[in-house]
């Protein structure tokens, strides 16, 4: 990693341009609010949805894998890679219960937005792993 890249990824990031950080802000709202979601009142009892669970779940362990990662290839288009790795599992298996869940509920809808965003997020994390593998790897040319 280029010893003139900040230190950690969280400051890598801020350095980005302000739309970016929005971006990133709405990805992480997205995949937080699922936990607003996680217990839910049916026929008078309460129970646990797994969706919202597997949603923060692959959100905090791509976290982790994007956070080794920088550490070892800094802020490079391969940090997509961790979206790749443990959302699309999450996003596909939600995409399947979708008709299930459905959206007429505030947790449909949640749903529906959440497979709008995270579906938007893996489509350019795709892109980026592609074009790392090509040669074409760092995010930003601001260090070095």
């Amino acid at each position: 990693m280029d010893p003139s890249m900040p230190p950690t990824l969280v400051e890598a990031m801020g350095t980005e341009p302000f739309w970016i950080r929005g971006w990133l802000v709405v990805l992480v709202v997205t995949h937080l609010a699922s936990v607003l979601f996680v217990v839910a009142r049916d026929a008078g009892r309460w129970r646990m949805r797994v969706e919202p669970i597997a949603i923060l779940a692959s959100f905090l362990a791509a976290a982790v894998l994007m956070t080794w990662l920088y550490g070892q290839v800094g802020y490079t288009r391969l940090l997509g890679l961790a979206h790749l790795v443990f959302w699309t599992p999450a996003y596909l298996w939600v995409l399947s219960r979708r008709r299930a869940i459905g959206s007429a509920s505030l947790f449909g809808k949640y749903v529906h937005v959440y497979l709008v965003i995270a579906g938007i997020s893996l489509a350019i994390d795709a892109i980026d792993v592609v074009r790392y593998l090509v040669g074409d790897g760092h995010l930003l040319h601001r260090w070095g």
